[in-house]
């Protein structure tokens, strides 16, 4: 998580009637909640992303929403907004947000600076939306207590990330877990600089939907494509396929970090044959299998982890010069 802070807080109690907000920007909705300092809800709202329409105008329809959430936060209230966190795909840089393909105008979108001068907070955090879904996992989830444990998001794309010892693993570049872009082995598959995305072109969400759409001649939507697997033999050994190949890469990312725990969020969580088949290959790949279980936070993971990042922030931002109550927080961009 990237926290970058303003100047000194210009009331006395400003923590005590404050409020948090948490944005969870994904793929194909944008969740929000306003909260107490201590992460509990109190208000939320969501909206369609319709990413299609360009970074500016899904900005403009967040913030609109946002303040007409922050409208129903402050009625008959003396509140005042303390802290913003914001989550969504991608790796986010100063000057935009990178491997978001699925949402244009991202990689020129300078997130933090939007939001800083958008809302009139104390300070503001942004994270990517798996590792803000690992990090709610980690503190109050499927994963918490876990020394060494592994997140699997499947949805709309494909991502994972790692917990040792409750912190979610970033790397060098804040892109640890972008497993999307993981080799097939298969001929021809695009690469990285070639435009591809191998792994999440094969088993996301989004994939399975174009892949059944190319192989009946008509558009299918990803939910449609589970529903025909059990009438239409060709798409069954299709998902069938893609299920299998996942299990692979699982059972590999399994071997290297050898954790206790996989807990499996997205959108596709829950689809029948995932989760056993994952189950399944590991009991027979690797020396000490993990537990596999789902997500505690479901659908609602990464708003969960943008809400501990908004608490986390502000109580950094309240802490002593030089104590940090926090092992999640990484030094501003």
């Amino acid at each position: 998580m990237h926290v970058k802070d303003t100047d000194e807080i210009q009331r006395a109690g400003a923590g005590t009637n404050g409020f948090l907000l948490a944005i969870d920007i994904g793929g194909t909705k944008i969740a929000m909640a306003t909260t107490t300092p201590a992460g509990q809800r109190l208000h939320e709202a969501e909206i369609p992303t319709l990413a299609e329409q360009g970074a500016e105008i899904v900005m403009r329809r967040m913030f609109d929403a946002a303040r007409a959430l922050m409208a129903k936060t402050l009625a008959g209230m003396e509140r005042r907004l303390l802290a913003v966190a914001a989550v969504t795909p991608g790796i986010i840089e100063p000057d935009g947000i990178r491997l978001a393909p699925n949402n244009p105008g991202w990689d020129r979108l300078a997130l933090y600076d939007v939001l800083r001068a958008g809302f009139d907070a104390e300070c503001v955090a942004v994270e990517t939306d798996v590792k803000a879904a690992a990090l709610a996992e980690a503190r109050c989830g499927a994963l918490a207590g876990v020394d060494c444990g592994l997140y699997l998001n499947l949805g709309t794309g494909l991502a994972a990330a790692a917990v040792i010892d409750g912190r979610v693993l970033r790397g060098a570049n804040g892109a640890a877990g972008e497993i999307g872009y993981q080799l097939r082995g298969v001929p021809d598959e695009a690469l990285f600089a070639d435009g591809g995305a191998s792994l999440e072109n094969f088993v996301s969400g989004r994939a399975i939907g174009d892949r059944v759409s190319a192989l009946l001649g008509r558009t299918v939507s990803t939910h449609e494509a589970f529903a025909l697997r059990d009438s239409v033999p060709q798409v069954a050994v299709l998902i069938k396929d893609a299920f299998e190949g996942l299990a692979r890469h699982v059972a590999n990312l399994t071997l290297m970090l050898d954790p206790s725990r996989i807990v499996i969020g997205g959108g596709m969580a829950r689809i029948p044959g995932i989760t056993d088949g994952i189950r399944s290959l590991l009991a027979r790949a690797v020396p000490y299998p993990p537990e596999v279980a789902i997500a505690a936070f479901g659908h609602g993971a990464a708003l969960q982890g943008a809400i501990v990042a908004a608490s986390d922030a502000w109580a950094l931002r309240r802490s002593p010069p030089g104590h940090s109550p926090l092992r999640e927080v990484v030094p501003a961009l």
